[in-house]
């Protein structure tokens, strides 16, 4: 289960993650993570819409490109960044020469999703999205295999679904490959 300060990094990708704030400190209601992306590195492959929860970037350090809501922008040192629920968006990354340094704030913005573990999921999510990329459990391109994949979106779908893939579709794919890679074994988490 992710704490206050846990440090986990994504080789592949370039991007590690310290954990500054839970969801054990916030009551469930949030996080808040520091994000150092390597050069030319952090782009997500797909978009994704939170669907209870606000995001808030900082660039600290760096230069970065985004995606919000079907346009490309970019951000420089000191700006600000914000992603409301339900607009589809993928984090910044790094398009500088020098590590991009990002204070990143997640907060649920609905009272009954609140303690509703959304937050905690979503910690998960990237705890062990990571510890399968340090251990070379990943595809070349730093993602999970499709049935790893269909298991961890399976975990998260009420929270976060993919951006430009209609939900209802995102449903009838994942839901029968997530119960065909729990069979195979492919677990939503893998604390050892």
């Amino acid at each position: 289960m992710a704490y206050a300060g846990q440090i986990i990094t994504h080789p592949t990708m370039g991007v590690t993650m310290k954990f500054i704030k839970t969801h054990q400190e916030t009551n469930g209601v949030g996080w808040e993570v520091e994000y150092i992306i390597d050069p030319g590195k952090g782009k997500e492959i797909f978009p994704h819409t939170h669907l209870h929860s606000d995001e808030w970037f900082q660039i600290i350090k760096g230069e970065c490109n985004y995606w919000l809501d079907g346009k490309k922008k970019k951000a420089i040192t000191g700006k600000e960044i914000y992603f409301p629920a339900k607009k589809p968006h993928l984090h910044p990354w790094n398009t500088g020469k020098e590590p991009l340094i990002m204070r990143n704030l997640v907060l649920v913005n609905s009272p009954e999703i609140a303690n509703a573990q959304e937050i905690r999921k979503i910690e998960e999510y990237f705890e062990h999205w990571f510890h399968l990329a340090c251990r070379g459990r990943v595809k070349k391109d730093g993602s999970p295999y499709l049935l790893q994949s269909a298991v961890f979106f399976r975990a998260i779908r009420h929270h976060m679904v993919m951006a430009k893939i209609p939900v209802f579709l995102q449903d009838l794919v994942f839901t029968p490959l997530a119960f065909a890679g729990r069979l195979k074994g492919y677990r939503r988490t893998y604390y050892e």
